[in-house]
C-alpha cells in the first residue's frame, strides 16, 4: 500500500467508526460512511480496508470497488455481517481502550457478546468428554478425531457468530423503537 493512502485514514474518522459500530451500525453502515467521507477516491475499496484495519484489527475485508460502489448507494453484503463483526468483536480489546472500563461502553451491545478465534475454538475442543462419544472415542482413527473435533469447533464458532447477529439487530431493534416513539411524540 502507498504512503499516500496510509495517511488518507483520518484518526477522527477512524474513531467516529468506531463509536458508530458500538452503537450498532453494521459493516455495510461503515463502508457507507467511509466512501461519504472520500467521495470520488478512486481506490476507494483499498481505503475501506485500510479503516477497517485501523478502526478495527481486521486483517483483510474481502470487498472490491464495485461491491464499495453497490454499498455506497444504499446496497448490502449481508455477508459482511457475519464474518467480519465476529472479528470486529474478537479483536476489540485491541481496539477499545475502554472496553469494560465502565466509560463509554457502559452498555454498549458489545458488552454482552464473545468472539474467539475459531482454530482456537477447534484447538480447545475435546469431543471424547462427550457422552455420545465417550464410548467409542479411542476406536476413531486420526483423521476422524480431527474432523469430528474440527465440526464441533466450527459449531461453537458459528453459535458465537449468531449470538453476535442477534445482540446487534437487537441494537437495531431498540435503536428504531426509539425513533419511533420520538415521532410518535413529535406528531
Amino acid at each position: 500500500m502507498s504512503k499516500g493512502l496510509i495517511m488518507l485514514v483520518n484518526p477522527l474518522v477512524v474513531n467516529e467508526l468506531r463509536s458508530l459500530f458500538k452503537t450498532g451500525a453494521t459493516p455495510s453502515a461503515l463502508i457507507r460512511r467511509i466512501a461519504d467521507r472520500h467521495a470520488g477516491e478512486p481506490k476507494i475499496d483499498v481505503l475501506v480496508r485500510a479503516y477497517f484495519r485501523e478502526a478495527f484489527h481486521v486483517p483483510m475485508i474481502r470487498v472490491g470497488p464495485e461491491q464499495v460502489r453497490q454499498i455506497a448507494a444504499g446496497g448490502s453484503l449481508p455477508f459482511l455481517n457475519v464474518t467480519v463483526v465476529h472479528r470486529m468483536i474478537q479483536t476489540r480489546r485491541e481496539w477499545d481502550p475502554l472496553e469494560g472500563a465502565g466509560s463509554s461502553s457502559d452498555g454498549c451491545w458489545l458488552d454482552s457478546v464473545a468472539a474467539t478465534d475459531e482454530v482456537a475454538l477447534i484447538a480447545v475442543t475435546d469431543p471424547k468428554t462427550l457422552p455420545e462419544l465417550a464410548g467409542s472415542w479411542d476406536r476413531l482413527d486420526e483423521e476422524a478425531k480431527q474432523f469430528i473435533q474440527r465440526i464441533i469447533g466450527n459449531s461453537h464458532s458459528l453459535h458465537e457468530k449468531v449470538n453476535a447477529i442477534a445482540a446487534l439487530a437487537e441494537q437495531l431493534q431498540q435503536q428504531r423503537a426509539m425513533a419511533d416513539t420520538r415521532r410518535a411524540q413529535g406528531a
